[in-house]
């Protein structure tokens, strides 16, 4: 009888160690299943900001389109998962490069490519700050920038 008491005692299940491992290892998995997603949603800002830009540009390229319009043509292009288009900051700009553009559209009634000379661009800048999903140990802020460019049509 002793023998069988012996064995009993020296013998150690493992029931409990299955859902230590799971609860050690479940908050890492979480953090990093929720962080995909989430920088997955900031991409696609990214990409809808992109071909906001580029559209609006190319918008406002063709003649009688106003500062209104292309400001309103970005901000309806740039919707996406997230990002309201009321929130998007828009530039347009002309010159014959980036770093030589101005401003444009002083006022909404201006139409961006009129007065232009042989060369001149058409710069429209959109910018939005993106919130995280999840909160992290960094700044939950990530400021998106997007330009795009297209060569003045009419003058």
């Amino acid at each position: 009888m002793s023998t069988s008491i012996g064995k009993s005692r020296g013998k150690r299940t493992q029931s409990g160690a299955a859902a230590l491992e799971f609860a050690l290892v479940a908050p890492l998995l979480i953090i990093l299943v929720f962080g995909v997603i989430s920088f997955g949603i900031v991409f696609g800002q990214q990409l809808a900001l992109g071909n906001a830009a580029r559209e609006a540009s190319r918008y406002g390229v063709v003649e009688g389109r106003t500062c209104a319009q292309v400001t309103s043509a970005a901000k309806d292009a740039a919707n996406t998962i997230g990002m309201s288009g009321t929130n998007v900051a828009v530039s347009v700009k002309r010159g014959a490069t980036e770093a030589a553009a101005t401003d444009v559209c002083p006022t909404t009634a201006a139409n961006p490519c009129k007065g232009s000379v042989v060369g001149d661009s058409l710069y429209v800048e959109l910018g939005f700050t993106s919130k995280m999903v999840i909160p992290m140990v960094m700044d939950n802020n990530i400021a998106l920038k997007s330009d795009g460019v297209f060569r003045c049509e009419y003058s």
